[in-house]
């Protein structure tokens, strides 16, 4: 009974955590900008640098936000690709020189997170017993028997789980051209399986959280 509620438990928390896995999206936008007249853009960053510093703090504090070098190249051309085919599908066109609407910049990262609670577990167990008995029953014919018994009880316990995930956040920022201020920004976040994604999978939810951001553009 102990490993069914066990079980139990698990489940619970398995439903939780699925409850919790859609992705969440926040915006501001600046209220004098007059998206609707936006047609051209280009990108902020010219060029994907790693700063071996930050990269340093980020591994020690689990902050993945940067893989290996190169792995963030090839990541930072594969995400600029989708961002520029999720603009283009909404009319937007980039620019390599000349004047544009708006700069795009983005940040994506996955911190590593800790959930540890304490849960109140029932065990529930059963106890056997036996009655025995007799006495004189029809036509004057005496009889004995055994009957058997069962009561069943409960106790609870504390037991401590520990969830592991990662929360992963993407965020799209667009800026005025000249002075560089923000002007949109859009924040999305998800929380993750701990354990490291597979390219595939992991190209696939970018390019979802890329499509549920570009949804709050321009804004209404």
């Amino acid at each position: 009974m102990k490993f069914i509620n066990s079980l139990i438990l698990l489940a619970m928390i398995m439903l939780t955590a699925a409850c919790s896995e859609k992705i969440t999206i926040e915006t501001e936008y600046s209220k004098a900008t007059n998206f609707n007249d936006f047609k051209y853009y280009s990108w902020h960053q010219k060029a994907f640098k790693t700063d071996a510093k930050e990269a340093a703090k980020a591994e020690a504090t689990g902050d993945q936000t940067k893989p290996p070098k190169e792995m963030d190249k090839l990541l930072d051309q594969n995400i600029r690709f989708m961002i520029d085919q999720q603009l283009a599908k909404q009319g937007m066109i980039k620019k390599e020189s000349g004047q544009v609407d708006f700069l795009v910049h983005y940040n994506i990262a996955a911190k590593s997170e800790v959930n540890v609670e304490q849960q109140q577990v029932y065990d529930t167990y059963a106890t056997n017993y036996q009655s025995y008995g007799g006495g004189y029953g029809y036509a004057g014919r005496y009889y004995s028997g055994v009957g058997v018994g069962m009561t069943v009880e409960s106790s609870t316990r504390e037991e401590m789980m520990v969830d592991r995930y990662k929360e992963g956040m993407m965020s799209l920022d667009f800026h005025e051209p000249d002075s560089k201020e923000l002007i949109w920004s859009a924040t999305g976040e998800k929380r993750l399986a701990y354990e490291k994604l597979e390219p595939a999978e992991r190209d696939k939810l970018i390019k979802k959280m890329i499509g549920k951001l570009l949804a709050k553009f321009p804004p209404k």
